[in-house]
């Protein structure tokens, strides 16, 4: 993969963090916190809804794409069964409209029900049809379509709530971002036009799907767990907290959207490069080397975070105060999944799938069991360091059990940048004030020097790199 390909994908990573670390600050002046809250759990409740109706066969059409001979009929059998699923879940939802806002928001009102089941049920194509054009290199189509539904909601916005005047409450929100989505999903069926007319007339293969089902079930499971582990925090500060709290919590999320980034790009690149390179019976180079500079990456992207994080009180409206001490802990969560994508990657090229499920179950647990723990005193500052901790854990279960049925790493330099990580933001997020921020900043530009030094003959090579690639460095 070229500098070209990799820009054209990270193009749309880095527009959306860009666009989503805009779109909720401007909300929160807007719209009030119970109303960002809702979002959240709309948005939380969308990484269920995937889980459940892909079956896993999302990652199955990933995982078999380059050794399938019939593409067109691998797209066809791993989509028509999740399609037929969701269509068959949004009749029923849509029998009684209020049914999805009463159980997720506590109100009954349909018009907010109607745009939460179109909001759920259209991240299904959205996340098929955004895998058919990775899978065929379209850098630019694939991050356009990223862009989509975030530039939608930075446009109807305004012209909803500002020039035609609808009130600022939980059905306005809703419907626009489903409207976002169903503007997504309209540009990816156009995008996709010329395959998906292929697809029409290819045959239904019983064989592809039950080995897609093969793979993909217990992955589905392991999603399910995932997204369990990646969503309690959010449901424990809905119980024990308040929706007000929620939306609190939700921009510190918003501002750690550089770690989303780059989990994005890694996952968007990292994965199908592999699973390439292992159909053509290459060995992935200088795995160990990757980890460790990804590793020392996320870490001088948290130290950049903390170093900065005051900015946030300047941007937020005052009962927003706590996120700039909350914001590097709910950073962690995307950067230790990141580097979970590099350093347990054996599984999925091995298919050793049970092991995903149990590091995933394993973290979940000590998950539950921290917020229990942390949220009903802790409030947002608690959630977000159990979240962090038990996705430490994840990374640790799964990059052992890697190195066991794979390739081994060096793992010492992995342990030591996370812990660092991990250690400096749980106590900057538990004990964290404006009088003692110059002494966590002093600790985290020292670090970000380290990293820097350690690594400044890679630097100076990419930056020769780039230079050579016509980048005006």
């Amino acid at each position: 993969m070229d500098t070209k390909e990799i820009l054209g994908y990270a193009a749309g990573s880095i527009g959306s963090a860009v666009l989503a670390v805009i779109i909720l600050p401007l909300l929160s002046w807007y719209f009030p916190a119970d109303d960002i809250g809702r979002i959240v759990l709309m948005q939380t409740a969308a990484g269920l809804t995937v889980s459940v109706l892909c079956l896993g066969l999302d990652q199955a059409y990933v995982r078999e794409y380059y050794a399938a001979a019939d593409k067109d009929t691998l797209f066809k059998t791993l989509f028509l069964p999740p399609l037929l699923f969701s269509a068959a879940i949004a009749a029923l939802l849509l029998s009684r409209p209020s049914l999805p806002s009463e159980i997720l928001f506590s109100l009954d009102d349909a018009a907010a029900g109607i745009g939460l089941v179109l909001f759920e049920l259209s991240f299904l194509p959205i996340r098929f049809l955004l895998l058919v054009l990775r899978m065929e290199g379209r850098a630019l189509a694939f991050s356009s379509a990223q862009l989509v539904p975030k530039l939608a909601i930075l446009l109807l916005l305004p012209l909803t709530v500002g020039l035609l005047h609808f009130p600022a409450n939980t059905s306005v929100l809703t419907a626009v971002y489903a409207l976002a989505n169903l503007a997504a999903a309209a540009f990816l069926l156009f995008q996709n036009r010329c395959r998906l007319k292929a697809v029409r007339r290819a045959p239904f293969s019983p064989a592809v799907l039950h080995r897609g089902l093969r793979y993909g079930i217990p992955l589905a499971l392991s999603s399910l767990a995932y997204w369990g582990l990646a969503s309690a925090d959010r449901l424990f500060l809905k119980k024990y907290a308040g929706l007000e709290q929620l939306g609190v919590y939700s921009m510190g999320i918003s501002f750690g959207g550089a770690a989303l980034l780059l989990q994005s790009i890694f996952s968007t690149v990292w994965t199908p490069y592999i699973f390439r390179a292992i159909e053509e019976n290459a060995t992935p180079a200088r795995l160990s080397a990757t980890a460790e500079s990804a590793a020392a990456l996320l870490a001088s992207a948290l130290c950049l975070t903390g170093i900065f994080s005051p900015l946030a009180s300047l941007l937020l409206p005052e009962n927003y105060a706590a996120v700039r001490f909350t914001v590097v802990s709910c950073m962690l969560p995307p950067l230790f999944y990141t580097l979970t994508e590099i350093s347990g990657i054996g599984l999925n090229v091995v298919r050793k799938t049970r092991p995903i499920a149990l590091a995933t179950l394993g973290a979940l647990a000590a998950n539950l069991l921290l917020l229990g723990l942390a949220v009903p005193s802790g409030g947002t500052r608690g959630a977000a360091v159990a979240c962090a901790a038990s996705f430490w854990l994840f990374f640790v279960f799964k990059t052992e059990s890697s190195c066991r049925l794979w390739q081994p790493l060096k793992r010492l330099p992995l342990y030591m940048h996370t812990l660092f990580c991990l250690a400096s933001s749980a106590a900057y997020t538990c004990f964290g004030t404006p009088a003692n921020y110059p002494l966590f900043a002093g600790v985290w530009a020292a670090y970000l020097a380290g990293c820097i030094l350690r690594h400044r003959k890679n630097l100076h090579k990419l930056f020769h790199y780039l230079k050579k690639q016509g980048f005006p460095l």
